[in-house]
């Protein structure tokens, strides 16, 4: 009896999952809006944790994709990429960047040479760190910090002799790009703008600090 309703239940999921539509191009931007809202917020600034924002952007865009109304296991409109194998990509580098206490600003939980700068831990947070800068700017594109990503640590690893695995074929970001989705999402009367001169101000940053 439990083995025929376990049965059922898998075909009833099987049918669920296969009556999804596909993922498509708006599905995505809805979650590049919501990193742009996030990011550009100075509430979610620090000077003293600057890996945290690159981190925690990183987590949401995650959480965003996972939690998708669309099938996850076919490619997604105008990709040749599956929801599941995007998160695939992404789930190792905020297991790393937790590991090393990026995300909230505690100490690695793993074995760090704090001496050596070409320790990964090094690699990780200057990356990191840019990031997080880059994506404190006005007209920072979300998409473009993953663009930008990408070659920065693959760069520090090179330069540091460390093993580095690029993924064959083309990043989703620059597919979103070729495809002209990777855009600026921005509104001058937006409050939130004053709320970074403000923050600036506050940390004796120059205007252009985040540009």
């Amino acid at each position: 009896m439990k083995i025929a309703l376990l049965a059922l239940f898998l075909v009833f999921c099987k049918f669920g999952v296969d009556a999804k539509r596909q993922c498509t191009q708006d599905d995505l931007e809805g979650c590049e809006r919501m990193l742009t809202d996030y990011t550009r917020n100075p509430d979610n600034w620090s000077e003293e944790h600057k890996t945290i924002l690159y981190c925690e952007f990183v987590r949401r865009r995650f959480v965003c994709l996972a939690h998708l109304d669309c099938d996850h296991r076919t490619d997604i409109e105008g990709m040749d990429i599956t929801i599941e194998e995007w998160l695939g990509m992404i789930r190792p580098g905020i297991v790393k960047m937790e590991a090393f206490g990026f995300c909230d600003g505690t100490e690695s939980t793993v074995d760090v040479d704090y001496d050596d700068p070409c320790d990964d831990y090094y690699v990780q947070k200057n990356c990191s760190v840019a990031l997080s800068d880059y994506l404190k700017s006005r007209y920072a594109l979300t998409c473009s910090a993953m663009l930008k990503a990408g070659p920065c640590f693959g760069y520090l690893k090179k330069l540091c002799g460390l093993p580095s695995h690029t993924p064959p074929g083309l990043s989703p970001y620059q597919v979103l790009a070729e495809n002209g989705k990777c855009v600026l999402f921005y509104d001058s009367s937006d409050p939130v703008f004053q709320k970074q001169e403000d923050y600036r101000t506050e940390h004796g940053l120059g205007y252009f600090a985040y540009f």
